[in-house]
């Protein structure tokens, strides 16, 4: 959401973001005032059985329950912080991204209208149906008569040619301009490859009792393959202390500097990572593991710009396959160049927000959430 909020600031509006305290600290070094909404707390935290739950598959009620289970009660930890928070400060709109589920009961409760900023593909509509669903009692208890109203706008930030479903408002389509902060670049990044370089990136957020393995059956897929490989990392993940010679392991330095040096994208299938190959024009392995990484990896694969590997898919042989394929084939090439293409074709931030001026004007006080 970092570019839009540039342009909501430059364009002379408050803006302040609401978040858990890390995320705060990450909106407030991205030049945007933000309040923290508490401690942190995993995911984990918020489901008694975490632990012992059944990895999640590439269905969509597999979807469904994931997001119901983990930011239903997210959202009712947040609620309370946030209406305290949003009755004091009198924001004028709620800007809140999918999943997210307290912005707009509290903007409900203040007569707020709210924007949708989307991070993918458009949701199918079970998810927000079961959320809708386990959520009836704190609609009740916050003097809902069922859900909140719709947005008033969706800003969707996935190319024409990828996006799939119906969105919940009428949309505006918008580039996905990478933001994954901000580092002093290393030199070697500055100078040209000596052959193909391939990035890989599993997120920041762990998979659970995976994040690891998987890393290290990527690496040992391309062992053998003569190209440059550059990890990366999060700052959780852990990795093998035998790495290939042809391996690079970095943390902090942004995809949005990485990847235009790169040939090919090997990735997770977050929406961060996936979306940030598609802006860069790259031909992607995708990894799925859990959320809407199935969804976004088999969607990329269905249009030709990438191939997608589900768990029990993922071995050596597979993606070693998988990355000599897109590497030496132009098919996924020009299908990502023109995903490329299609992102930059979409509005600016700056055009966004003059449209939203047309929706909401003349407010300016804008809480993100």
């Amino acid at each position: 959401m970092i570019p839009l909020l540039w342009a909501l600031r430059s364009a002379g509006h408050h803006v302040v973001v609401a978040m858990p305290k890390t995320m705060a600290d990450v909106s407030a070094a991205a030049g945007v005032s933000a309040v923290s909404l508490g401690d942190d707390i995993p995911l984990a935290g918020l489901v008694a059985d975490h632990a012992h739950r059944p990895p999640q598959d590439a269905g969509v009620q597999s979807l469904a329950e994931h997001v119901a289970d983990y930011y239903g009660p997210l959202a009712e930890r947040n609620v309370g912080r946030l209406f305290e928070i949003a009755e004091r400060w009198q924001p004028d709109v709620v800007m809140h991204t999918s999943w997210e589920y307290a912005g707009p009961i509290v903007a409900a409760r203040l007569g707020l209208p709210t924007i949708r900023h989307g991070w993918g593909l458009t949701l199918p509509p079970e998810v927000d149906e079961l959320v809708h669903q386990r959520l009836a009692y704190l609609y009740r208890d916050w003097g809902l008569h069922g859900a909140p109203p719709p947005p008033v706008r969706w800003i969707d930030v996935c190319p024409r040619s990828m996006q799939v479903g119906k969105p919940p408002a009428e949309s505006l389509p918008m580039s996905w301009i990478p933001f994954n902060g901000s580092a002093v670049l290393p030199d070697w990044l500055l100078r040209k490859p000596q052959g193909k370089r391939v990035a890989v990136t599993l997120g920041n957020v762990p998979i659970r009792g995976r994040h690891s393995q998987v890393l290290h059956t990527t690496l040992e897929a391309l062992r053998e393959i003569d190209t440059e490989v550059v990890v990366a990392a999060g700052w959780g993940l852990e990795h093998d202390a035998d790495l290939p010679e042809n391996v690079r392991v970095v943390r902090g330095v942004p995809l949005h500097d990485l990847l235009p040096t790169c040939d090919l994208s090997i990735t997770h299938g977050g929406a961060g990572s996936l979306l940030a190959g598609v802006a860069h024009g790259l031909p992607q392995v995708v990894l799925p593991q859990m959320c809407v990484h199935f969804q976004h990896g088999d969607r990329l694969a269905a249009i030709g710009g990438g191939v997608s590997l589900h768990p029990a898919e993922q071995t050596v042989e597979n993606i070693r396959e998988a990355v000599c394929g897109l590497l030496s084939h132009s098919g996924a090439r020009l299908v990502a160049a023109r995903l490329q293409q299609e992102n930059d074709d979409q509005l600016s931030p700056a055009s966004v927000v003059k449209h939203l001026e047309t929706v909401v004007a003349p407010r300016t006080e804008w809480a993100v959430v």
